[in-house]
């Protein structure tokens, strides 16, 4: 008989067990931000995806919060959200809602490390000294977006260029698709593998090349046409990985 009831409290002991192993599964959606990005973060069997699957919210996200930069990697961690990784190594988590938890930056010094994150500024808040040099050096542009990060101002203009402005309005740094912290090849010193082109020239025909940089074991294209950048990706031999929106 006892050994009937010992059994019987094992298995109840069991079940309740597995109810709050379960309950403990699927409860993440209700920790705080930070707890949730740091249970992504370290979620050994996150599943790294195809950066344009993303969610469309989680997209024009960053499309609009980290313009002078682009996707690397994105990550999906089931019953927790999403980890997005930029070119700049910063990373950015989303919960199931696609809703952004938090950002965790780098922290090195030099262009890429001091201009990421930021908050948003309204064109119409820019200064003139940053207004006026943008229409004497780039008169046919549209200011799209800007922010501001550590005092300094980022400016996204037509064309995906990208201008840095110190505090007063000076012009400090130009850059076109992205600002890379390692060192890029340019578009028109690399001859491209024949297939390479033929892919371009079948995905996006009425599109220009503007940037090739090897990055670790890829190779970025950037490219500029009528519907704004694109971005390929492709191994250290030239295989074709994925397309950034």
């Amino acid at each position: 008989m006892k050994k009937r009831i010992s059994y019987l409290l094992g298995g109840f002991l069991a079940i309740l067990l597995v109810g709050c192993a379960k309950d403990a599964i699927t409860d993440f959606q209700q920790l705080d931000d930070e707890a949730l990005a740091t249970a992504i973060a370290d979620d050994r069997n996150k599943q790294e995806i195809d950066p344009s699957t993303l969610p469309a919210e989680i997209l024009k996200y960053l499309e609009e919060a980290y313009f002078e930069t682009y996707i690397e990697t994105a990550y999906f961690a089931d019953g927790k959200g999403y980890e997005v990784t930029l070119a700049s190594d910063d990373r950015t988590f989303f919960n199931l809602n696609r809703r952004v938890l938090a950002h965790r930056l780098n922290d090195r010094l030099g262009p890429c490390g001091r201009l990421l994150g930021g908050m948003p500024i309204p064109v119409a808040d820019l200064r003139p000294e940053i207004v006026n040099y943008i229409s004497t050096n780039y008169p046919d542009a549209q200011i799209l977006r800007a922010k501001q990060k550590g005092g300094r101002v980022i400016v996204l203009i037509s064309g995906h260029i990208i201008l840095v402005f110190s505090p007063d309005g000076v012009h400090e740094i130009s850059a076109q698709h992205w600002f890379d912290c390692r060192p890029c090849v340019p578009a028109d010193v690399v001859d491209l593998p024949a297939d390479v082109q033929a892919l371009i020239d079948l995905r996006l025909p009425d599109a220009e090349v503007k940037r090739i940089c090897r990055r670790g074991d890829r190779i970025v294209i950037g490219l500029i046409d009528g519907d704004g950048r694109h971005i390929l990706v492709f191994d250290k031999d030239w295989n074709f990985l994925f397309a950034i929106p």
